[in-house]
């Protein structure tokens, strides 16, 4: 059977004929919340002869060669929402997640109405379905927010899909509005692991919750990548470790939290646990660097470089140590330990010289006009020109051995902490 399932080709006009395609849900997850928010609408198609569901892929595939693309797609949807009646008839509150092939746009259907007269005919509120849309698929950025707004009048919500994959368009949220973005499953994948995707990530987040969007991690299969995506700021995720395409039957018959429980103790005790680790570095950083200001102050300026070359070497997790004056002015090389020679293209990374102006960094102004009254401060993490990796600055103010103001600092690499913690 299973041979035969390969060889034999896929009668799509048989399929259109009969509508033989099955509407598949996977639910949407609000983790705080600990209950299921909404379903993506999904599609499998079968045919007699052929062992097994017919994946979505394999059926616009086979209609892009037939020019069938725009039927297809009409059938699809309305067999998604045919068989929402059933759920939205159980669950009131709960939202639709419906694709729409956004390379129809180009075709000219916006206006048709098509898409709200199959919304109508099944009895379903436009307010309560997300249209699931990917714009790098449109060529006239122009047609899809024409598009966009038609349905946006008409009550509908609007969900960026793949954003973060391919040729997805970042610019192009802030031009289109939407309400919910959905993380690509390529930047899901091993981001409890990876800093650079946490960061990206963290980014699309502050992106989309400065425009009023919800964000919407999907393809999770595991859950360290549900637990990372929900502390950097998912509000809701989806993926295979929650729970499988299912009929629509299965949706009725249980209302499974599919582990939301348990997944939420493992999210508080991973907060209590990231906040023991930084309260931990704070404290240890700033002994550090208050055992650095106590060698200082008892030399004089002349001698400070000599110094920090002393005292690196007793620190190997600092990336590197400078001394400012009182006016923010660098008065010592930069003295590197773990991070020396490893910088990247040293015409675009390279350290401050001696005699480079501080004064703007907050790391000095915050000891000086901040008015945050401490004799130590700590910045938010920031690119270092120096090596080019993600760092943050501990500042301290003290007096040298000639009663002098100085402000000696300490720079660590971010993504070395993260990888500690994950050790």
């Amino acid at each position: 059977m299973e041979s035969a399932t390969l060889t034999t080709p896929i009668d799509l006009t048989s399929i259109l004929g009969a509508e033989t395609l099955e509407a598949h849900y996977q639910p949407v997850y609000s983790v705080r919340e600990k209950s299921i928010f909404g379903y993506e609408g999904l599609i499998r198609g079968f045919q007699p002869g052929r062992n097994g569901l017919i994946p979505p892929m394999d059926l616009f595939d086979q209609a892009d060669l037939q020019g069938a693309t725009l039927e297809l797609d009409r059938l699809c949807r309305k067999k998604v929402l045919q068989d929402f009646r059933v759920i939205r008839a159980a669950y009131a509150d709960r939202l639709l997640f419906l694709n729409f092939n956004t390379a129809l746009v180009d075709r000219g259907v916006v206006g048709s109405g098509n898409l709200l007269h199959q919304v109508q005919q099944a009895g379903l509120d436009p307010r309560g379905i997300a249209l699931e849309i990917i714009e790098s698929n449109v060529r006239d950025i122009d047609d899809l927010q024409r598009f966009i707004e038609t349905y946006r009048g008409h009550g509908f919500l609007v969900a960026l899909d793949d954003v973060g994959a391919g040729h997805s368009n970042l610019n192009r949220i802030t031009m289109l509005k939407p309400d919910l973005l959905k993380v690509d499953r390529y930047l899901l994948k091993g981001i409890d692991s990876d800093f650079f995707k946490q960061e990206v990530f963290k980014s699309m987040v502050s992106l989309a919750h400065k425009i009023g969007a919800v964000i919407l991690a999907e393809g999770v299969e595991t859950q360290e990548e549900a637990l990372t995506a929900i502390a950097l700021g998912a509000d809701m995720v989806q993926g295979y470790h929650f729970s499988k395409p299912a009929r629509f039957a299965q949706w009725i018959q249980t209302d499974q939290g599919s582990g939301l429980e348990e997944l939420s103790r493992k999210y508080r005790e991973k907060l209590l646990s990231d906040l023991g680790v930084k309260r931990f570095n704070l404290r240890k950083y700033e002994v550090m660097t208050r055992e650095v200001q106590e060698e200082l102050s008892k030399v004089p300026s002349v001698n400070f470089g000599e110094k920090l070359r002393e005292l690196v070497h007793y620190f190997p997790l600092v990336e590197s140590l400078y001394v400012l004056d009182e006016s923010g002015v660098q008065v010592t090389e930069a003295v590197f330990g773990k991070k020396e020679g490893a910088g990247r293209n040293r015409f675009i990374f390279r350290p401050s010289p001696k005699g480079s102006d501080h004064s703007m960094k907050d790391y000095f102004y915050m000891l000086t006009d901040g008015g945050v009254r401490k004799t130590t401060f700590v910045s938010e993490p920031y690119l270092s020109l120096a090596t080019g990796s993600l760092c943050v600055t501990f500042s301290r103010i003290f007096q040298d051995a000639d009663q002098r103001t100085n402000f000696v600092c300490l720079d660590i690499d971010t993504e070395y902490l993260q990888k500690m913690r994950h050790s």
